[in-house]
């Protein structure tokens, strides 16, 4: 835009002394002394001039050529679709008129109209007679040296020239940059259909222009080009704001796009049958164009009261401005005596132009905005589906990864002011704490799940999990930052007696020292199989022991401080993980008594892995907003049922009844059970049911079918 701005600068006429002489190319006004015959009435005229003239009146201007004529000149007038018969001196010199041309229309194409003068002409008598088909308005005649009087309506016509040829490339590399971006940089249609736009309009100016008769080798083919370029611009504008106003308004531009496609057609078919040319229709044309204007004022008045044109402001503003340019250019053509042909719509198009780029760049830094976003929740929902499957694995810290993502956050967010963290790097953080544990997929399960005290052995496989998850993770795209080292570092303790690198102090990466304090937090806070949660007293004491030794001292003190105040949001009750409200999470209460179960004797439940998948598979409901319910069903022991007292004789099964008796009862319950149900086996008194998205009463009445099992009576034990 810059290089445009000072490329109009050099039509700006200024001083050019000492600038490189281009010859004599004067010219002069011929506008004086002329006498206006109009209807019968003659007067004294200067040009230009409107005669009081109807259609197909002849106007006859006279006057009297220069004194002296010293050499061969160009006189210069124009037709505004008129027929002209020049004569001097009472002999025919020049003429244009529509029986000049084969197959021309009635209207023909604006022109200028030269007749050569020479000395012999001297004082003689010119007449220019005008057959009025339009408007009776006669310009201003020019005179030059040869055809010196060219050069100054070339001047001033050049801007308007170069301007319209300016959009017209514009327009073709937009159209070209939409066809092979569009896929890469997701560019809307708008785009595409501003291109289309501008070719057609300045097609339009070009074909319009002053100088065609200097630009075409045929200039009464140009009245083609003309009237085709400004009615298919019309489909192009509705197109391009149909797109724009993301086709709410389809059906009304539609409508005109067919209702001018379809003048198209019917303008070329009369053309060409001589019923009407086309500037007879030309008047249906900006009827359409009109009401398309009047269709986006009014769509655009309708988007700000619904507080649409939100998503569109800067080409709102474009359109605003692009609109009253189009009012301009009607009232240019129907009540000016100079037609502008493109002018007022040239600087509109202009401003609609950089609007619509500034637009699509708007849109394109939102889109870029909104996949950054999606990338984020992408990599969040995965960071949760691999932190859920690691504390699947591991029997005893169930929701460990999730807390401790949250409680890193927490402290990020604390430090933010003095270590200068941004809302990404706590995010980040956040990530990193659910990402802490990765490595523990490559943990042995007898490892890993082991109930008592770790032998040497067995603690130096479990210390491996932090190079195990670096190991995974540092070959890999390092989209959030600092995470293989949070990983690899976060049991490094800032007196070096840590693992796996023995560092110390500040030579721990940032983010570990923080992952330690929060892994270490949520050990305190959480229920395990040799002990229950530590107070919030303990917890504090812990924490100030361990402050120079296990953690950094300012983080530590930074963390005591959050939780002396109140402003730590502990994500357990009495060790079980909550929801956002403060209620414990059934998989947490699932959780907490296998951990209960587990602790009083080792054997009771048939298959600790098996209920700890179940937790897995209730968490990811409930982050899911699902619907479930779970409880314990089984079967009292010292009524048999209708199987009768024989069943006692047999050995006793997991209910402590007979395998008979079993079996009757989990095909009873597989009878009644929903494909997406589970039911397994707990302990020897009961099995655990879960039933998934059903409402209340049909949860209700699954449990009322339970009891109804005819072998023996039912008992159910909510969780």
């Amino acid at each position: 835009m810059f290089t445009v701005m000072i490329f109009f600068m050099a039509f700006v006429k200024t001083d050019h002394k000492g600038e490189a002489y281009i010859g004599a190319f004067d010219s002069y006004y011929f506008n004086t002394g002329w006498t206006l015959e109009s209807g019968g009435a003659v007067s004294d005229v200067t040009l230009p001039v409107t005669a009081d003239a109807h259609m197909d009146d002849w106007v006859i201007l006279r006057n009297t050529l220069p004194e002296k004529i010293d050499s061969r000149q160009t006189i210069l007038f124009r037709s505004m679709m008129e027929d002209v018969l020049i004569y001097v001196d009472g002999e025919l010199r020049s003429s244009y008129t529509s029986d000049g041309f084969e197959s021309m229309s009635y209207h023909l194409p604006s022109a200028y109209v030269a007749c050569d003068i020479g000395p012999e002409d001297a004082g003689k008598t010119i007449e220019a007679r005008f057959l009025v088909k339009s408007v009776a308005t006669i310009e201003s005649v020019r005179i030059g040296e040869g055809s010196n009087a060219w050069f100054a309506i070339i001047h001033e016509n050049m801007l308007l020239l170069v301007t319209a040829l300016m959009i017209m490339v514009i327009g073709v590399a937009v159209i070209l940059f939409y066809l092979f971006s569009r896929e890469r940089f997701r560019i809307d249609r708008s785009f595409f259909y501003m291109g289309l736009f501008m070719v057609s309009l300045s097609t339009w100016m070009v074909s319009e222009s002053r100088l065609r008769q200097l630009i075409f080798a045929r200039p009464s083919l140009s009245n083609y080009f003309s009237y085709f370029a400004i009615e298919i611009t019309g489909v192009f504008v509705c197109s391009y704001f149909d797109e724009i106003q993301s086709r709410v308004y389809h059906r009304l531009y539609l409508s005109l796009q067919t209702l001018i496609t379809v003048q198209i057609i019917l303008n070329l078919a009369l053309n060409a049958l001589k019923v009407a040319d086309f500037f007879t229709t030309l008047i249906i044309t900006y009827i359409w164009i009109a009401l398309g204007i009047l269709a986006v004022i009014t769509t655009l008045i309708r988007d700000i009261i619904e507080k649409r044109t939100r998503n569109y402001i800067a080409i709102f503003i474009g359109t605003c401005i692009f609109l009253s340019c189009c009012l301009m250019e009607l009232a240019s053509f129907f009540f000016s005596s100079i037609w502008s042909f493109g002018f007022f719509i040239c600087i509109g198009m202009m401003v609609l132009l950089v609007t619509t780029i500034v637009q699509t760049a708007l849109r394109q830094e939102k889109y870029t905005i909104e996949r950054e976003h999606e990338k984020e929740d992408s990599l969040m929902n995965t960071i949760e589906a691999i932190t859920g499957a690691i504390d699947a694995k591991d029997e005893y810290t169930g929701g460990h990864s999730d807390r401790v993502g949250i409680y890193a956050g927490m402290i990020a967010r604390e430090m933010a002011a003095d270590y200068d963290f941004s809302e990404e790097d706590i995010l980040r953080i956040r990530y990193i704490g659910f990402m802490h544990d990765i490595g523990k997929i490559g943990v042995a399960d007898t490892v890993l799940n082991k109930a008592g005290r770790l032998t040497d052995e067995e603690f130096t496989l479990m210390k491996k999990h932090v190079e195990i998850g670096y190991d995974l993770l540092k070959s890999m795209d390092n989209s959030i930052e600092g995470l293989p080292e949070g990983i690899r570092y976060h049991h490094e303790k800032f007196d070096g007696t840590g693992y796996p690198d023995g560092l110390a102090g500040t030579e721990i990466p940032l983010v570990a020292r923080i992952l330690c304090v929060a892994d270490s937090f949520d050990a305190m806070t959480s229920n395990r199989v040799y002990r229950k949660r530590l107070s919030d007293e303990e917890v504090i004491a812990e924490i100030n022991r361990c402050s120079g030794k296990q953690f950094d001292p300012a983080i530590a003190g930074i963390f005591v401080r959050m939780i002396e105040r109140g402003d730590f949001k502990v994500a357990t009750v009495e060790g079980m993980e909550v929801n956002e409200q403060g209620k414990v999470y059934k998989s947490s209460l699932l959780e907490h008594k296998l951990q209960v179960d587990m602790k009083a004797d080792p054997d009771r439940v048939f298959q600790p892995s098996h209920v700890r998948m179940i937790c897995y598979v209730m968490k990811l409901a409930e982050k899911n907003d699902r619907h479930f319910d779970v409880f314990f069903a089984g079967i009292l022991p010292e009524d048999c049922g209708k199987l009768g007292d024989e069943c006692k004789e047999h050995a006793p099964g997991r209910h402590g009844v007979s395998e008979e008796l079993e079996e009757a009862f989990d095909a009873h319950i597989r009878s009644i059970l929903g494909i997406r149900d589970i039911s397994i086996d707990y302990d020897i008194e009961s099995n655990i049911i879960v039933l998934f998205d059903r409402n209340e009463d049909a949860m209700k009445k699954v449990r009322e079918e339970i009891k109804r099992f005819e072998g023996g009576k039912v008992f159910i034990r909510e969780l």
